[in-house]
């Protein structure tokens, strides 16, 4: 039988390991986050049974040969699959509940008045990742200032953050740098 994943949330309840195997490195869990990123493109996939006759040959024609992925409705440029997926963190910034819901269901820049904390040492043009306080991570984005900046604006409204740096850009994290989880 053929199982399909429609939706990658719903495999964050299965205990899907890291381990690799004598045929492979990365374990399961690289081989559904590679899934993922190539649905994301559009690309719909199969994870099979590599040493299984004709397994290529039945994933390509569509018929059974292991677990499909279908392309996602929503593709992601390649820069963002390229920060979402490849560029690594470098800190976290914590945001409050109302710029939260702004990242996730405006499609908004974060503004540093949005800004509640900031961990760890980054420089501007760095990847931080972005969580919302009391809660999980919403998304990942390439910070507008450095991390030390970034402390002494958060908070702030746009007027403050200009009075205290004339030449500071608005956005802490512009929205065309930011991709979600």
């Amino acid at each position: 039988m053929i199982e399909t994943v429609e939706d990658f949330g719903a495999l964050d309840e299965l205990e899907i390991g890291h381990a690799g195997s004598p045929l492979g490195s990365g374990g399961m869990r690289s081989k559904v986050v590679a899934a993922e990123m190539a649905t994301a493109a559009g690309i719909p996939t199969v994870i099979g049974n590599g040493v299984a006759d004709g397994a290529l040959v039945r994933a390509w024609a569509g018929e059974p040969a292991g677990t499909r992925f279908l392309a996602q409705a929503a593709r992601h440029s390649s820069f963002k699959l390229w920060l979402k997926y490849a560029k690594p963190s470098q800190g976290t910034v914590t945001v409050d509940a109302g710029a939260a819901r702004a990242l996730r269901d405006g499609g908004t820049s974060l503004l540093p008045v949005g800004v509640v904390d900031v961990a760890g040492e980054f420089d501007a043009g760095d990847a931080v990742a972005v969580r919302e306080a009391g809660a999980g991570e919403i998304g990942k984005g390439i910070a507008n200032y450095s991390a030390g900046e970034l402390r002494r604006v958060m908070g702030l409204k746009s007027r403050e953050v200009r009075e205290l740096m004339p030449r500071a850009t608005e956005e802490a994290v512009h929205r065309d740098y930011f991709v979600l989880s």
